[in-house]
């Protein structure tokens, strides 16, 4: 009996440790980079959403950022596009001021561009609906300088 009660202590303390550890990260994040051609200047996309949904409404977070060596470099134009992705059954999603993307209810976008800076960044938060599993974010960075031009995109899974 003595053995018993250690075994299932144990257990208590095992499933416990798993759940605490599955709460204390919350968020589905992503980043990418790539270098414009020809220049030392690293674009790089991230994404960030929220991972436990609750209540119909999730956070996100986007931005494109222009660096070299670490710092801020201003290039001539840098956008950010941010999909906002609602999977599930009958999953849809809104966004203020998202359009829908091919048509479909559970993917909206928006899109911001600034000139000579080094950031373009979104956030906010979406609506969701019917069956949803997760939400997800895809944020989208481009760049030019000096005509030089990339992209990049990464998804926040």
């Amino acid at each position: 009996m003595k053995n018993r009660s250690k075994a299932l202590a144990g257990a208590v303390l095992t499933v416990g440790l798993i759940v605490a550890g599955a709460t204390s990260a919350q968020a589905f994040s992503g980043s990418r980079s790539v270098t414009l051609p020809g220049t030392n200047i690293n674009l790089q996309a991230n994404a960030w959403s929220q991972s436990v949904l609750s209540g119909g409404r999730a956070d996100f977070a986007t931005s494109s950022k222009a660096t070299v060596n670490g710092s801020a470099k201003s290039v001539a134009t840098i956008k950010n596009t941010a999909t906002i992705e609602a999977r599930g059954v009958n999953a849809s999603i809104s966004v203020p001021g998202g359009v829908s993307v091919g048509g479909s209810a559970s993917a909206k976008s928006l899109s911001w561009t600034n000139n000579n800076a080094w950031i373009s960044d979104l956030g906010g938060t979406a609506s969701y609906s019917g069956l949803t599993v997760s939400v997800h974010a895809n944020s989208a960075a481009f760049a030019v300088h000096q005509g030089v031009k990339n992209y990049v995109d990464v998804w926040s899974w």
